[in-house]
């Protein structure tokens, strides 16, 4: 091999190099902004969101949350407060077969948009909620989600005609997030706000 190809060689590997230095370099670059981007989404947002719905019903401002009951069921409710709350008069529906798709799905839209409501209303109705009240109101809420998927899938069977499972998991999700926000509404109206300020 002469100079002219060792130099030739030597050339092409230089350009080889710095190629992929600027690939490397452009990777890192859109790493950095992919990053940045999770980052930004991983924030959760809350939408206005507007429902009028009478299934739900908070009856204490101890943090008592009460999805889907009656009016006639209410009246027969004396206590419902944390942490031994009295549901004996709640119809209680059996397991659903859609608790295992939709209650992870319930569970994160409570957790993640949940705290953000409580806080939103709380400041709408002037009624301070404290840490632990808010907690307690999350966690009654997570606790009767597999009862209020039973009782809308039990609905929707009756009273709808549904082609397929995602279009009633859809009204079955739709419904139970309007209770959760107007219960959330109902309990900010009806409560004393010095009964839920942090103490």
């Amino acid at each position: 091999m002469n100079m002219y190809d060792w130099n030739k060689y030597i050339y092409e590997i230089q350009q080889a190099t710095s190629k992929q230095s600027e690939q490397i370099r452009l990777l890192e670059e859109r790493i950095a902004i992919l990053e940045k981007q999770i980052q930004e989404n991983s924030k959760p947002t809350v939408d206005k969101i507007e429902y009028h719905f009478d299934q739900l019903k908070i009856e204490r401002l101890d943090g008592t949350l009460h999805i889907g009951l009656s009016p006639n069921e209410l009246a027969n409710i004396d206590d419902l407060g944390i942490p031994t709350m009295q549901m004996s008069n709640v119809q209680q529906y059996p397991p659903s077969t859609l608790n295992q798709n939709l209650i992870p799905t319930l569970n994160n839209f409570v957790n993640q948009q949940g705290p953000e409501m409580i806080r939103s209303l709380s400041q709408k109705y002037n009624k301070p909620i404290d840490k632990k009240l808010e907690g307690d109101m999350i966690h009654d809420i997570l606790g009767q989600i597999p009862n209020r998927i039973a009782f809308y899938e039990k609905e929707a069977r009756e009273k709808h005609q549904f082609t397929n499972r995602p279009e009633l998991e859809s009204f079955i999700v739709d419904h139970i997030k309007k209770e959760i926000y107007h219960s959330l509404q109902r309990f900010m109206e009806t409560t004393d706000s010095e009964e839920g300020e942090a103490t």
